[in-house]
């Protein structure tokens, strides 16, 4: 089979360019940071997760004008480089102030597993303060365990569809099984094993192979990833299918091994996907917590919308397009809502009753209307040609969910300091 050789890295002048743009458009950014490490970012085949921290006079207004903003850069550099089609695949996800990085109520798992690679001085210098003075905590436990039953099981074909890769796209199919499906759910386990959260995945990829069983499975990865996947019996139908149920015996007797490490549930030999997600799904997670697990990507994803609606010859959005709208008004309506009920007034209620009960009272009648219709749109069925459309109608009718997110995300930070002091007294 046909291999395109293993193009040169790039990904140091990528973030340099973008940042620059982004930050003449929107000079709050303080400083740029990205999921994993530098040595993970595979040349052709991987996107670049971008963080970006904003100072702290940011308001709903500001985020509003971010998205555009980036959403523009977005695009014209998609326009101008043709062969960064792949490492833009999405806006950046999280978005957050000096402020609530540094915060500990605020403490997100995956904070530890970025790679912080400009900005200011002293912004850096506490952003790592207050990562340093984190301790391995239950918030931790259940992240890792929620990652595992999210990728555990026999991959699932037909899951990754293999877009913007140009001419390395022959290689996804080892890269999707290695670094997007299985990578990550290792990554999780030896951060459990370890009591921290390991940053990147070629370093989970290595301590597995001494604290997890069958290291030559690891190996035959790590071999692949050093070819740059140009290991063509790989990818033959007999051999492809024993790999991946080489996979996922892998994450079966990893899971199993498990068992005495972690407090929260008890990892068997023979779990099935099922089996792990019930298990997982019953661990109590506090409603605050769950807030903001649900709103955390909001703040640029009406950019995010809008750059998926250009038309862009050589960027293929729709799948980027129906992943998003198959999603979003579970994450920025139903779910944080819900989770505002409980944690606020402790009562399980519906996206709808929490939204009634708000009007007039903590939300404008325009926002309870504006999250309504959004949620229309966005969850309406996908009609083929009229995806970018949607997406566009969808980011049309966001300002309202924004902005309705801020005010809730305020309420359930004061709560959160509320029952802090409470505790210490």
């Amino acid at each position: 089979m046909h291999f395109t050789p293993e193009p040169s890295n790039d990904f140091q002048q990528f973030y340099e360019t973008y940042l620059s743009r982004c930050r003449d458009r929107v000079p709050g950014i303080r400083a740029i940071a990205a999921k994993w490490t530098f040595e993970d970012l595979i040349p052709g085949l991987s996107d670049f997760d971008t963080r970006f921290i904003l100072h702290d006079a940011m308001n709903v207004d500001d985020w509003h004008a971010m998205s555009l903003a980036v959403g523009e850069v977005h695009t014209e550099l998609a326009t101008e480089v043709r062969h960064w089609a792949r490492t833009l695949e999405h806006l950046p996800g999280l978005n957050l102030t000096v402020g609530e990085i540094t915060n500990p109520l605020l403490y997100y798992p995956e904070f530890s597993q970025w790679t912080f690679y400009a900005g200011d001085r002293n912004v850096l210098d506490a952003i790592g303060s207050a990562l340093v003075a984190h301790t391995w905590c239950t918030r931790d436990e259940i992240f890792h365990l929620k990652k595992i039953a999210v990728y555990y099981g026999p991959y699932i074909r037909g899951i990754d569809p293999p877009i913007n890769f140009g001419p390395w796209e022959s290689k996804h199919p080892l890269h999707s099984r290695f670094m997007h499906y299985f990578a990550p759910p290792v990554q999780a386990m030896v951060s459990l094993l370890e009591r921290r959260s390991v940053r990147g995945k070629l370093e989970a990829l290595h301590l597995a192979q001494r604290l997890l069983p069958n290291p030559d499975v690891i190996d035959l990865i790590l071999e692949s990833l050093d070819r740059h996947y140009e290991v063509p019996e790989l990818y033959k139908a007999p051999r492809l299918v024993a790999l991946e149920r080489q996979l996922e015996r892998y994450l079966s007797e990893a899971w199993a091994s498990l068992a005495g490490h972690v407090a929260l549930v008890h990892p068997e030999p023979g779990d099935t996907r099922q089996a792990v997600e019930v298990k997982v799904g019953t661990i109590p997670f506090d409603p605050i917590e769950a807030f903001f697990a649900y709103t955390k990507f909001a703040r640029l994803m009406k950019g995010r919308l809008i750059f998926y609606s250009r038309q862009i010859d050589w960027f293929d959005a729709i799948p980027l397009i129906e992943n998003e709208l198959g999603r979003i008004v579970k994450l920025f309506c139903q779910g944080p809502l819900e989770a505002y009920a409980r944690a606020q007034w402790r009562q399980a209620l519906d996206m709808d009753t929490v939204l009634e009960r708000l009007r007039s009272r903590r939300l404008t009648g325009k926002e309870v209307d504006g999250v309504k219709r959004f949620a229309r749109i966005a969850g309406a069925p996908r009609i083929g040609g009229q995806e970018r459309a949607q997406a566009w109608a969808a980011a049309e009718a966001f300002d309202p969910v924004m902005s309705t997110i801020e005010k809730l995300g305020a309420d359930m930070l004061e709560l959160a300091e509320d029952l802090q002091r409470d505790s210490i007294s």
